[in-house]
C-alpha cells in the first residue's frame, strides 16, 4: 500500500490512517510524478485543488491499467469554514473520474444528520460559543450504507465534512455505491452559503430531498490480465487527513474495511 501525493499537494497529514493500516500491512509514501512501483497494488490519493501533470496522469493510468486499487478521497468544492467561503476545484482528476463513470456535481450536500461547530451567540453583553447542528457534516446513519456490499453493510456511522453529490453514470464499468446522506438532505451550488448560525442559513430549513450518493466503487475489469481495478471514491477531500475525517474513529474501520476489500481480504471484513 501507498499514500501517493501529486506536486500540487503539500502538508497533508495522513498519521491517524497510516498508523492504523501500518498494524497490518506496509505502508508507503510516493509521489505520483513517479511511476508506482509494481508491488504496490493499491494507492491512498488525497483529494486534490490543482490538475496532475503529463507524468501524474500517465502513471495513474498505467497502475490501474495493470490492475490496481486506488481508494480516492475527492471534494468538488473547497471550502473554509473560518472565512465561509466556497469555490469549484478546477482539476483534470474529474475528467478522470468521469471517464470511469463516477461524476461530483458541483455542489455541497447538506443532512440533518450531521454535526455540531460552535457559533457565537450573544448573551446579555457576552458572546458564548454554543454548539449547532451543521449540515455541511454529514453523519451516515447505519441505514444509509448499501446493505449488499460487505465493506459497508456493518457499519454504524460515517463523518463527512463539506461532501459533494456522486452522479453514477452509465458506463461500462461496474458500478455501486457505498453509502448515501439521508432522506432529510438537499443541495447548494453557485452561491454558496457557509453561516452556521440557522437563522441565517434558509437552507437548513429545507432539508427534504432523498438521499445523495456520496461514496461508490467502480470495478474495472481486465480481461487481458484476467483481473479487476477498484477505484473507491468518497467526495470528501479530507475524509483521510489528520484535520478532517482520519481524526474521527467511525470513519477508520471503514478505511480499514475498503483496503482490506480492495486487497481482496473480504473475510477479514467480516470478522471485524
Amino acid at each position: 500500500i501507498a499514500f501517493v501525493n501529486t506536486s500540487s499537494q503539500n502538508n497533508i497529514k495522513n498519521e491517524n490512517i497510516s498508523q492504523l493500516l501500518h498494524q497490518r500491512y506496509t505502508v508507503r509514501n510516493t509521489n505520483l510524478e513517479q511511476k508506482i512501483s509494481n508491488d504496490i497494488s493499491l494507492i491512498l490519493l488525497n483529494g486534490m485543488e490543482d490538475s496532475l501533470t503529463v507524468d501524474e496522469s500517465k502513471n495513474l493510468e498505467t497502475f490501474i491499467g495493470r490492475g490496481g486499487n486506488i481508494l480516492l478521497t475527492q471534494s468538488r468544492i473547497k471550502t473554509d469554514l473560518s472565512t465561509q467561503q466556497a469555490n469549484p476545484i478546477e482539476s483534470d482528476i474529474f475528467t478522470f473520474l468521469d471517464s470511469y463513470g463516477l461524476h461530483i456535481e458541483p455542489n455541497l450536500v447538506l443532512d440533518l444528520n450531521c454535526g455540531k461547530v460552535n457559533v457565537q451567540q450573544n448573551l446579555g453583553f457576552i458572546r458564548i460559543p454554543v454548539p449547532m447542528d451543521y449540515p455541511f457534516l454529514p453523519i451516515i446513519k447505519e441505514n444509509n450504507f448499501n446493505r449488499d456490499i460487505v465493506m459497508v453493510n456493518g457499519l454504524e456511522a460515517l463523518r463527512l465534512m463539506f461532501p459533494s453529490e456522486l452522479i453514477i453514470n452509465d458506463s461500462i464499468f461496474n458500478i455501486n455505491s457505498l453509502f448515501t446522506s439521508s432522506d432529510q438532505s438537499t443541495t447548494m451550488q453557485e452561491f454558496f452559503n457557509l453561516n452556521p448560525d440557522p437563522n441565517s442559513n434558509p437552507s437548513f430549513r429545507q432539508l427534504n430531498e432523498s438521499g445523495k450518493i456520496l461514496g461508490a466503487v467502480a470495478e474495472i475489469i481486465h480481461e487481458d490480465l484476467d483481473k479487476s481495478s477498484h477505484i473507491i471514491l468518497i467526495t470528501d477531500s479530507k475524509f483521510m487527513s489528520d484535520d478532517g475525517g482520519g481524526a474521527a474513529s467511525e470513519n477508520h474501520i471503514f478505511i480499514m474495511n475498503a483496503v482490506d476489500y480492495l486487497l481482496g481480504d473480504q473475510e477479514l471484513i467480516a470478522l471485524r
